[in-house]
């Protein structure tokens, strides 16, 4: 049996562009934890790309190497019921239980949707300490806190209300190239 301390879930962007930010990370890892880390990633491309390889590349088997793909393999049977990304997220988080959740996205702010900030803050919710790398630099990053999550999400519309022509608004920011991670603002009086 495992260390439960070695269990790492590795999650990010799908454009994430320095798999070697990855591949430092996941060498650190291994350096610490040797044999009993076991890495649990989403089968993904970009961040869950990279870290595929990585336990592809040191041939960790299946129990140490926890992969965990959104569709079936090709040849396997389908499942009646398809995982949305938040189900899933949420499933890998009870079923593999990691003690910490290392985030990779160049673009982060809690208030975006995405399967990444849905992860972190699920695992915060948890009680599952999430690391965010934001740039290639595997030693820059900060510890995500749930009051970067102050805010509640917008109400979800219900789907008499969604117009098939709609197009969804620009997130601000979304080609920045430096990333900053802040609570909400507080509300003002009027």
């Amino acid at each position: 049996m495992t260390d439960s301390h070695s269990r790492v879930l590795i999650c990010g962007s799908r454009r994430w562009p320095w798999p070697d930010t990855i591949t430092t990370l996941l060498d650190r890892a291994a350096g610490r934890h040797g044999n009993d880390l076991v890495v649990i990633e989403g089968a993904g491309t970009g961040a869950a790309s990279a870290a595929h390889h990585w336990c592809t590349l040191h041939d960790l088997p299946a129990w140490r190497h926890r992969c965990h793909p959104l569709a079936p393999a090709p040849g396997r049977r389908t499942r009646t019921r398809c995982w949305s990304e938040a189900e899933r997220n949420q499933r890998i988080l009870h079923d593999e239980g990691p003690r910490l959740v290392i985030a990779f996205h160049e673009n982060f702010h809690p208030a975006h949707p995405g399967s990444t900030n849905d992860m972190s803050r699920r695992a915060l919710t948890l009680g599952v300490p999430v690391w965010l790398v934001p740039t290639a630099d595997p030693d820059k990053g900060l510890w995500l806190h749930l009051s970067h999550y102050t805010c509640p999400p917008p109400p979800a519309p219900r789907p008499d209300q969604i117009e098939p022509t709609a197009v969804p608004p620009a997130l601000p920011g979304a080609n920045s190239a430096r990333t900053h991670v802040q609570s909400c603002p507080a509300p003002t009086s009027s």
